[in-house]
């Protein structure tokens, strides 16, 4: 029995010595990710070492992948804002062209008339001041600053923000407020513009002839303020659910489609979350997640 106890210790310490590298190689393959990967060091040459040798080579073609993608990622983000930006300049161009392109037929012509040169001015400086706004809101994107925390009265907030959308002809608002305040932590004045760029979707939402009415709710969950902007508008089509926080996309004639962008990079830097849910030909509603901050 004595016999039987020292060989059964002694061949389970040989076992776990033998077994070890491979589980050791087991257990840094598990860790193994697209993030920082340390390689192994192993001075002996058996198999073993082989193992190593070929783990340490996998680890470089992945940091060598890692780069790649990553340069692939931000090339097409690239192309993406570039097309985008293509797109934005087009749209004022087109009609400063064609009313350049009056003034020359006129001047070619002698038949120059002051109320129609004043009117083509007038249409060029307006076309001048929408690339100016594009610009504006492409710089505001790229360095807008991180936000700066504070206690924000979020019902207070939204009572200022709905008061200035409250004389739309063909709008209705409903702000319902269960409790009289409610405190998140977040940029006061960042969050003001984000819902008012929430607001301001839902009433551009419906057909022209629909009324849209919009919801809007203020409620603590636990530790969050959770609030909630539903309408009845024609909804978002199912193939453009993914593009709708991207920049610079935007479904509208008008704008630069960083609205929703600004609102996501916003509402995350305050440790919150925005996301939506949609019914096409029903509405959509857009919920917004901010950490509660107690009196």
């Amino acid at each position: 029995m004595i016999v039987f106890i020292a060989f059964s210790f002694f061949a389970f310490n040989a076992i776990d010595k033998l077994t070890f590298p491979l589980r050791f190689i087991a257990k840094k393959l598990k860790t193994t990710s697209l993030g920082e990967n340390q390689p192994i060091e192993w001075k002996a040459n058996d198999e073993i070492g082989l193992m190593v040798k070929e783990y340490n080579r996998m680890l470089d073609n992945l940091e060598e992948n890692k780069i790649d993608l990553a340069r692939n990622q931000k090339e097409s983000a690239w192309r993406e804002i570039a097309q985008q930006v293509a797109h934005e300049i087009k749209n004022p161009l087109t009609p400063m062209k064609l009313t350049l392109q009056q003034m020359e037929q006129a001047v070619a012509n002698k038949s120059i008339d002051q109320e129609r040169t004043r009117k083509s001015i007038e249409t060029m400086l307006a076309q001048v001041d929408v690339l100016n706004g594009i610009a504006g809101s492409f710089s505001t994107f790229a360095t807008m600053p991180a936000p700066v925390l504070a206690k924000v009265d979020v019902i207070l907030l939204l009572n200022h923000t709905v008061a200035l959308f409250e004389n739309q002809a063909n709008a209705v608002i409903e702000f319902k407020q269960p409790i009289a305040s409610l405190f998140a932590m977040g940029d006061n004045q960042l969050l003001g513009r984000i819902f008012s760029n929430i607001i301001l979707n839902a009433l551009q939402s419906g057909a022209y002839e629909k009324k849209i009415m919009l919801e809007i709710v203020a409620k603590e969950e636990g530790n969050w303020c959770l609030i909630s902007f539903r309408d009845n508008g024609l909804g978002i089509a199912p193939a453009l659910l993914d593009k709708i926080f991207l920049p610079h996309f935007t479904t509208k004639n008008t704008g630069s489609g960083l609205g929703l962008a600004i609102a996501k990079q916003g509402i995350e830097q305050m440790g919150g979350a925005i996301w939506f849910e949609t019914t096409t030909g029903q509405g959509t509603t857009f919920f917004v997640k901010l950490k509660s901050s107690q009196l």
